[in-house]
């Protein structure tokens, strides 16, 4: 059944009580610990989606997986100071650089990042760059710069080298990993299309915001520079109701927003806004931010099956989604135009602290874990599973929270 989304007034911002910030350390507690024991394997990838009916994990996208779960393992390990968190975290990163193309490959200083699923061993340029974040953020937090200086030499590869010509702020998205050859004219997710559009070809993939670390790690200027006039491009493809409905995954046939992708990019453009203090990069993020408020379902909820006007099939249970905007909410309230989304931060967090997995449930793989779920038919048979990344998103959003409560400052980043 579709329904269309329906927003209800909800109670003014809960109040930061002992009771309430203890319910949310407790939490992050319990989601840290399936993140670090659970979702970080003993090699120290990142596990993605958990099948319900074989009860066995399926590997999806693990370089972003792996780098986004340590990303809120950093964030869990900030509010609570649990060592396994951080140690969890340099374990996924570990992983991470060891994947890195040695010259001679004709990829030398890319991560070998397959995308798995039908895309099989071809490297999607967000599968990079979604997962960057969390390597940057792991060398300010131990120190060590070997996890950055593997992301930047990934970034620098594919900044150099995947530029569509003529289409300023476009990257072409499908690297062939045994020789570097880029999909130009072609792409997995139109198999029909002969020869495919820039459209569906390329994108603007500035999710992750990677060449701002860049700047951020190296000293080097021009990454910045480079990142500011890259979020402009942005900027000018965004529609005016927030989204980027041009680019995959959203589908501009069908109307089909992914609920995650568009709050990608505003959370890159509030990076430029950090950087440049522009207020277009702020009042593009606001869009997009209004756009997710209009999504949001009455408990703070969001479908994965969602349309741009709002109908949903509510069974597609995406708790990345939920957090990953209450952390652009929140971004937008301390930046001072976020007021408006009190009620949505409040509904966020309220669902994120009621659907999760007990902590000691009976199936260990989901002890501790946050809601997020997808259904698909395979050769007939049905694949339900639930996804890591609820977690991984859900750590960060709580652990932002956890400090708005008490007055911080949620922009602030690791020195």
């Amino acid at each position: 059944m579709i329904v269309a989304v329906a927003l209800l007034m909800s109670p003014a911002p809960v109040a930061a009580t002992p009771t309430r910030l203890a319910e949310i350390e407790a939490a992050i507690r319990d989601v840290g610990t399936h993140a670090a024991r659970v979702l970080i394997d003993e090699t120290g990838k990142g596990r993605a989606d958990y099948d319900l009916l074989a009860g066995e994990w399926v590997e999806y996208e693990p370089h972003w997986h792996t780098g986004q779960t340590a990303l809120g393992l950093i964030e869990a390990w900030r509010v609570t100071g649990e060592h396994e968190f951080l140690s969890a975290a340099r374990h996924a990163g570990d992983w991470w650089i060891s994947t890195e193309f040695q010259p001679p490959h004709p990829l030398a200083g890319l991560v070998n990042a397959a995308h798995g699923d039908r895309l099989g061993p071809l490297i999607n340029f967000t599968t990079v760059s979604d997962g960057t974040p969390g390597l940057f953020a792991l060398s300010r937090a131990t120190g060590d710069p070997k996890y950055a200086d593997t992301a930047a030499r990934s970034g620098r590869w594919l900044f150099q080298n995947t530029a569509v010509p003529g289409h300023p702020g476009l990257f072409y998205n499908i690297i062939e990993p045994d020789t570097g050859a880029l999909w130009t004219d072609r792409s997995p997710h139109h198999p029909d299309a002969n020869p495919a559009s820039v459209n569906q070809v390329a994108r603007p993939n500035i999710e992750g915001y990677l060449a701002r670390d860049m700047c951020r790690h190296t000293g080097e200027q021009t990454w910045c520079d480079r990142f500011l006039a890259h979020a402009r491009t942005v900027v000018d493809r965004q529609d005016d109701n927030g989204l980027w409905m041009a680019f995959e995954p959203n589908d501009p046939d069908t109307g089909r927003v992914h609920p995650r992708f568009n709050v990608w990019n505003a959370e890159a453009l509030l990076e430029a806004y950090a950087l440049s203090r522009d207020p277009v990069f702020l009042e593009a993020a606001l869009k997009t931010g209004r756009a997710m408020a209009r999504y949001q379902d009455r408990w703070g909820g969001f479908a994965y099956d969602l349309n741009v006007d709002g109908s949903s099939r509510p069974g597609s249970i995406t708790g990345s989604a939920t957090a990953f905007s209450g952390i652009l909410w929140l971004r937008l309230r301390d930046y001072g135009v976020g007021e408006e989304f009190d009620a949505n931060i409040e509904r966020s967090l309220d669902w994120l602290l009621a659907n999760r997995f007990a902590a000691d449930h009976p199936d260990s793989n989901l002890a501790g874990a946050i809601l997020e779920t997808r259904a698909r038919t395979i050769d007939g048979r049905v694949r339900l599973v639930v996804r890591d990344i609820a977690g991984a998103f859900g750590l960060r959003f709580l652990a932002m929270a956890w400090r708005d409560l008490q007055g911080q400052d949620v922009n602030e980043t690791l020195p």
